[in-house]
């Protein structure tokens, strides 16, 4: 099953991707340069199978490939229109907008402990939380609030867990304390006055 997050908000905000940083560099000189190829042999080394050696990728054309330089770089978040299938969804929020909203490449979980066993990873999602709510504070008001909510796919009409239900203040909340949204989890996101 797939996990769906959503925000709430009292204006319009922008469809698509925000935050991915592309790299200058096409597939084809991605793959030919040395830190890819000792990459490669290094996670070889660990018994992983490079892609291109389980599937024949020859098809792929430089301009159909898009390339980040880090795990970090490619994080980012994806804001979309609800489709009628979501429409259920808008019991939860009180406010008149809601989107669903997606980590590109890393998630919406940031945990302390896996800054030292995933560094990459947990990088890409330290800046999908950080993009998320950089969306807040660059299109909200002082004082405003956001709502997010996170379900399973197909439970978008199931009651919300209450007992999870929290109130994050961006004037005292840091990223560092670690972030989770949390299955049937309601937060209200307050911007500082």
């Amino acid at each position: 099953m797939t996990q769906f997050h959503y925000i709430g908000s009292s204006v319009e905000l922008p469809l698509g991707e925000r935050g991915s940083v592309l790299s200058s560099k096409t597939r084809s000189e991605m793959l030919a340069s040395p830190e890819y190829q000792a990459k490669r042999e290094e996670l070889k080394q660990q018994g992983m199978v490079p892609l291109e050696e389980i599937f024949d990728l020859s098809h792929l054309r430089d301009e159909d490939c898009l390339v980040y330089d880090t795990e970090e770089d490619a994080g980012g978040i994806y804001i979309e229109a609800l489709g009628y299938w979501n429409e259920e969804i808008r019991k939860h929020f009180q406010s008149p907008y809601v989107y669903k909203i997606s980590p590109n490449w890393g998630s919406f979980t940031v945990l302390p402990a896996d800054q030292e066993t995933r560094p990459d990873s947990e990088n890409a999602s330290l800046k999908c939380c950080r993009e998320l709510f950089k969306l807040m504070q660059d299109f909200g008001v002082p004082g405003s609030v956001f709502e997010l909510y996170s379900c399973w796919a197909d439970e978008e009409g199931d009651p919300r867990n209450k007992k999870y239900d929290r109130v994050i203040d961006l004037s005292t909340f840091s990223l560092e304390q670690g972030f989770d949204l949390l299955e049937k989890e309601y937060i209200v996101v307050k911007l500082p006055t």
